[in-house]
């Protein structure tokens, strides 16, 4: 056997397939494992005793927003101090093109939020991909182009939408697999089926994927649920139906999930090549536009910042608002706290109950004030809530048809980002799959690596990646279990974690003994049917 450049000795493996876990070495040459067996006479370059560790293919999140921070932190610290080797990008319809010279500036502000403070100097989506790849970065990343990004990059009457459809070809021609919608905020709202489905059948004559953050998630799931299925069909599409679960108490009918989760079960056998997704703690990311009544939010942000400054409006607007997070319209403000505010970075991580004691103004008052002060930024307020119960959770995380997301975007402790990501889901979000799911029975360790690795690959076309087997890239992580047992994921904000203590992205170490090389050999993925 020629020399490798690193083995990996002594650790039982959980290879990414779902099988139980095996005591294997594991050898990497080049950009891929080039061995896994039990071999003594193996020569390395390096090798590294892992005796008492476990050896997993580099996670994979299915459902990230890594794309919105990724000019501000290349080096993906929080995500690659986790063990996640790659990311599937541009979901929710958001995506930071195609953009339109009158979004340039509302662009800028909002990655600017989020650590970038260079310029918004492309337009295409194509340029915008070469932008971030010329970082590079540390993390593979696949990417879907937004459809909320593709409606506003259009020219204002677009109907039927061809000039969506040429930027969706020419999206998916420059790498994107396809597109995603968020049609409970923003200008997903506005559209129509037809226009989806229009979108889609450009995806689907191309092998394309559609990614829905569905229309309602509460007394109108079942309806969402159906409009995702037409889309799908109409455009005979692979798809992705992102974090599919109920929020608590916001109205949804007795057996509204279960139906959800049984049609996609029931789609599979059909033949749809289909699958959702789950978030891992009780609390997750929104939009802060998305409480606003519709004919508010159809406005463009600087004229709904202005209304937001008249007291009749605002009254209005607190009487029209039961929608989204409908807890909010039942009084539940601790459920909700301020996640990034360009304009008010000293509330941030605050529930709107403290924001109000400090503001001397209701809740209500609050969220106005914030999102008239951002103005044209409005889009780039965002909110965390407590969305789940545990049980909601750990029935959708063990669903086997559902992948293992976290819907957040790597961060770092330095600079911008460190004051907006305050929150554990940022920093151990996959590591609490690990770390507290499994421990607490909703699945086994090989169950919990395979819809994190394996299972994610396959169902999104990542050739030879998501598996520990000689051939597949060597996105390889050591964890150590020790470490996982007894990390606390709930409760330690900003600091990384710390029991991937090897990460190799492409072969190439990008975290050693815990601490970040600096190395970024990242790639862009693209689908390969």
């Amino acid at each position: 056997m020629p020399a490798l450049d690193f083995m990996l000795t002594g650790a039982h493996i959980v290879d990414g397939t779902g099988a139980a876990a095996e005591r294997a070495d594991v050898g990497l040459r080049g950009d891929r494992i080039e061995y896994v067996g039990l071999s003594a006479d193996a020569r390395a370059d390096v090798t590294l005793d892992c005796t008492g560790m476990i050896i997993t293919p580099g996670l994979i999140d299915p459902h990230s927003h890594s794309d919105w921070s990724a000019l501000g932190n290349p080096d993906a610290f929080s995500t690659i101090h986790q063990g996640v080797t790659t990311e599937v990008v541009g979901n929710c319809g958001v995506t930071y093109a195609p953009v339109a010279d009158h979004d340039v500036d509302a662009a800028a502000g909002a990655l600017r939020a989020l650590g970038y403070d260079g310029p918004v100097d492309w337009r295409g989506f194509g340029d915008y991909m070469t932008r971030v790849h010329a970082g590079p970065t540390a993390q593979n990343l696949m990417w879907f182009v937004g459809h909320t990004a593709l409606r506003s990059a259009a020219h204002r009457a677009d109907d039927p939408p061809r000039e969506q459809l040429r930027l969706l070809e020419e999206a998916m021609d420059a790498g994107a697999i396809g597109f995603s919608s968020g049609l409970e905020y923003g200008a997903g709202r506005f559209s129509a089926t037809a226009e989806l489905v229009a979108l889609a059948q450009v995806a689907g004559k191309r092998k394309g994927m559609y990614a829905s953050h569905i229309r309602n998630r509460d007394a109108g799931l079942d309806d969402a649920v159906d409009e995702f299925f037409e889309v799908v069909a109409g455009g005979g599409v692979r798809a992705q139906l992102s974090h599919l679960n109920v929020r608590h108490d916001t109205g949804a009918t007795p057996g509204a999930w279960e139906r959800a989760a049984e049609r996609v079960v029931n789609e599979r056998r059909r033949g749809t090549d289909v699958l959702a997704d789950m978030t891992p703690y009780p609390h997750g990311i929104g939009m802060a536009t998305g409480l606003l009544p519709p004919w508010l939010a159809e406005r463009s942000p600087d004229e709904a910042a202005a209304l937001l400054t008249n007291r009749e409006i605002r009254e209005r607007v607190r009487r029209d608002s039961d929608r989204y997070w409908r807890f909010v319209h039942r009084g539940q403000w601790h459920r909700v706290r301020l996640g990034v505010s360009p304009t008010h970075p000293e509330w941030e991580g605050l529930t709107f109950p403290e924001i109000a004691a400090r503001h001397g103004a209701d809740e209500w008052e609050c969220l106005f004030d914030v999102l008239c002060a951002a103005g044209s930024d409005m889009g780039s307020v965002q909110l965390l809530g407590e969305l789940f119960t545990e049980s909601h959770l750990s029935e959708a995380i063990a669903h086997d048809h559902f992948l293992l997301g976290v819907d957040a975007f790597t961060t770092c402790r330095e600079g911008a980002l460190a004051g907006r990501t305050r929150n554990p889901l940022f920093y151990h979000g996959h590591t609490h799959y690990l770390a507290h799911h499994v421990p607490a029975g909703t699945l086994s360790l090989e169950t919990a690596i395979h819809k994190m690795t394996g299972m994610v690959a396959e169902h999104f076309g990542m050739r030879d990646r998501g598996v520990v087997r000689a051939g597949a890239f060597a996105d390889v992580v050591v964890f150590d279990p020790a470490i996982l047992e007894r990390t606390d994921t709930w409760s330690l904000p900003q600091r990384y974690a710390d029991a991937a203590r090897h990460v190799w992205v492409n072969g190439v170490p990008v975290v050693t003994d815990a601490t970040h090389t600096g190395r970024r050999p990242g790639l862009m993925l693209t689908h390969r049917p």
